[in-house]
């Protein structure tokens, strides 16, 4: 497929690649380096993202709030990425360290 012009391949589901490690296996790594690799974690945040919006405060809940929290949260996560480096390769990699790094500060 990558030599079809495969340029993202966005994980719609937890280990979305038969690897032997579990979240970031050969698969994942060589994949990361060779086009741009979205993480589950990312690609997959809506449910995550509406249960939080659902218990923050706001005026009215509609699903279009909802869309944009979500929306907003990839778009925001994935620019933080792309401003620390505009590089399209190793995205799952740079994704997977900055969730841990904000975590830590938590």
């Amino acid at each position: 497929m990558i030599k079809n012009g495969l340029q993202v391949v966005a994980c719609g589901a937890n280990v979305p690649f038969y690897d032997d490690k579990i979240f970031f296996g050969e698969t994942a790594r060589y994949t990361d380096t060779q086009v741009s690799l979205i993480p589950d974690f990312v690609a997959n945040c809506g449910m995550a993202r509406t249960f939080a919006y659902l218990m923050e405060d706001h005026d009215t809940i509609c699903d279009k709030g909802i869309f944009n929290d979500v929306s907003d949260t990839i778009y925001n996560f994935l620019k933080h990425l792309y401003e620390q480096d505009i590089s399209f390769l190793n995205l799952s990699k740079r994704s997977l360290n900055a969730a841990l790094k904000l975590v830590a500060k938590k």
